[in-house]
């Protein structure tokens, strides 16, 4: 039987995608491509329109009345030094009865805000019209 385990290669192998993308902290990002395309994050609003609080606001009241448990790591409470902007990491399930789906595109159109900012990726940074305090 042969070992399966794959020896390393010469660090020059992927010289090629270095000259493509330059560097980057946590890999490289090729240039887009005509048919490149993003898959969005899903985002969801209650029927009854946006609320007078942020997400953010809702989660630290939750907090206070103790029906969620603040999230520690190493001895740091995430809560206490970030914003919760309402995403989680991994697949978004639909939140239930009352809530609709919500395009990138109709929010952009609904705020004036461009669904990317130019120059930025798709992330939390876009619609800044849209968050209140950052969440």
């Amino acid at each position: 039987m042969r070992d399966s385990a794959m020896a390393a290669g010469p660090s020059s192998a992927t010289d090629w995608l270095h000259e493509l993308c330059g560097d980057d902290i946590t890999g490289f990002m090729p240039p887009a491509m005509p048919d490149a395309a993003w898959v969005l994050n899903a985002m969801d609003e209650h029927e009854q329109g946006p609320a007078a609080i942020s997400h953010h606001e809702h989660h630290q009241a939750q907090l206070t009345e103790g029906s969620v448990e603040p999230h520690v790591v190493a001895g740091i409470d995430l809560h206490a030094i970030g914003v919760a902007t309402g995403g989680d990491l991994g697949r978004a399930e639909h939140p239930g009865p009352g809530w609709q789906r919500l395009r990138w595109a109709d929010l952009a159109h609904r705020i004036g805000d461009p669904v990317v900012p130019e120059g930025l990726l798709p992330s939390y940074h876009c619609f800044p019209s849209a968050k209140k305090g950052g969440s």
